[in-house]
């Protein structure tokens, strides 16, 4: 191991194509190394700075060349007085001996320089039918660094109870061996950021005392970092629902005439006449506004995250903001106006949206402007009230309800988004993230006006539902 107190050495270390350099860019929030489905990508042992202190020291995140073969060579190297140090003192060609040669710096780098070594397995599979693990295990056994075995590869973000039932499964089999002092889920596409800080709490514990203080420091450098990136996403999230509700238009109110020509276009009568709707307008007006202030909110969380890629088209959002179809519903009694929620302008607007084949994950665009303030409900709800020069058009209470569950919902996708899966993508969300958001809080959110404040504690009590071992982390994430 590195004598050096100044720097804690992490290394990565698999079976070949098992994910380890997607896991890095996503622990590193960049892209480094090339990362394709074929073995034997990674030949260099390649050193990358995950966290460093003012002061100069240094948390260095190291990928490995991944083993190969490695139940042959466990097998070779059983019985013999010293098998790590006979496997490093040969000489193995890189081409004849590709997998050997290749094992051999992987096995080199572990022993003189790694402070912990993070195992990665692939958690598809059961422990018992990938027998190189257990070989894998034998040979990290006879260097005798402490292992972290992180699982990758578990898929979409699960319940609680389902990914601890997962975790549990590996514990069980890592428990023969002692060097592994802790099993943590780690996908590389789908962890949260909260998780990391259950693998820093898992490299404090596996460290020789003598490098605690050098880690310490080292842990709140990085926490500051994700704090920086979770407080400004708050901002963004708070900044985008306060325009929403200061947001507003101005229709003028329709003549007696063209109220009754309305009815009488509701009745069949005036079929040629074209009449203009001011309330309408003044509908679209505010969902255009809103769907191009949802894709900023995208393109904002999406940088601040420190991932690539961009939310909707604005160029689409904007060629929609003319191609909607005005038709009207409702009566057009003054009462009846005020409380249009299901009018013919939503009907229309979803119509239009779904023919446009717009798609945008946590649902689709769709969802978010149609289904999430939507459709012929109350989440295109809208609040007006008589103004000097016509009705003032405003989203009601709970439009603006909808809005923060499909922001709220939107942070959770990215959050969970790792780099490693590339640009960012939007899909659908796991159904179990719904049961972590109860109307009571948006309910009080929207009543405090403390949007910064309120979107704080309500993200904060998700991730805390969502991730209960991450209870013991709330001194790391202090409120805004």
């Amino acid at each position: 191991m590195s004598n050096d107190p100044m720097r804690i050495h992490l290394s990565l270390v698999s079976h070949t194509n098992i994910g380890k350099t997607t896991l890095a860019r996503t622990l590193l929030s960049r892209d480094i190394g090339e990362v394709a489905d074929r073995a034997h990508v990674t030949e260099t042992t390649d050193d990358y700075v995950l966290a460093r202190t003012p002061e100069g020291c240094e948390l260095i995140l190291w990928d490995t060349p991944g083993f190969g073969n490695s139940v042959a060579l466990a097998k070779r190297l059983e019985g013999r007085a010293n098998p790590v140090g006979w496997f490093l003192s040969e000489v193995w060609d890189r081409v004849a001996n590709k997998s050997l040669w290749l094992n051999q710096k992987a096995l080199k780098h572990v022993k003189e320089t790694s402070s912990v070594v993070l195992y990665l397995v692939n958690a598809t599979e059961l422990p018992d039918s990938a027998p190189y693990v257990s070989a894998e295990m034998r040979i990290l056994e006879w260097i005798g660094k402490p292992v972290i075995v992180l699982l990758n590869q578990m898929g979409e973000p699960k319940p609680p109870k389902a990914e601890q039932a997962e975790v549990n499964r590996w514990k069980d089999a890592m428990s023969a061996y002692p060097i592994v002092s802790s099993v943590l889920p780690m996908d590389a596409f789908a962890r949260c950021w909260v998780q990391e800080y259950a693998l820093f709490d898992a490299i404090s514990t596996a460290l020789p005392e003598e490098l605690h203080a050098t880690f310490d420091a080292l842990r709140e450098a990085w926490s500051r970092k994700r704090q920086a990136a979770y407080s400004a996403s708050i901002q963004a999230m708070a900044h985008y629902i306060e325009k929403l509700a200061k947001d507003h238009e101005i229709a003028e109110s329709a003549s007696v005439r063209d109220q009754i020509k309305f009815l009488g276009k509701r009745l069949g009568l005036f079929k040629n006449e074209t009449l203009q709707d001011p309330l309408g307008a003044a509908q679209t007006a505010l969902a255009s506004r809103a769907a191009d202030e949802f894709c900023a909110l995208t393109d904002k969380l999406i940088a601040i995250n420190s991932l690539t890629g961009k939310g909707v088209r604005k160029e689409i959002l904007r060629r929609m903001q003319t191609d909607w179809k005005i038709t009207r519903t409702v009566a057009l009694a003054p009462a009846a106006i005020a409380g249009a929620v299901g009018s013919g302008t939503v009907s229309g607007l979803a119509t239009d949206l779904a023919t446009g084949g717009l798609s945008m994950g946590l649902g689709t665009l769709v969802g978010t402007i149609v289904g999430a303030l939507g459709g012929a409900s109350l989440a295109f709800a809208y609040n007006h009230q008589k103004g000097t020069n016509g009705n003032v058009v405003t989203w009601s209470d709970e439009g603006i309800r909808h809005f923060l569950v499909d922001a709220i919902l939107l942070y959770l996708a990215i959050a969970h988004f790792g780099r490693g899966r590339g640009n960012w993508e939007e899909k659908n969300f796991p159904n179990h993230w719904n049961f972590f958001i109860t109307k009571p809080e948006f309910d009080h959110l929207i009543k405090s006006g403390k949007h910064q404040a309120d979107i704080d504690q309500v993200i904060r009590n998700i991730l805390f539902k969502l991730y209960p071992s991450a209870k013991i982390q709330k001194k790391f994430m202090s409120p805004l």
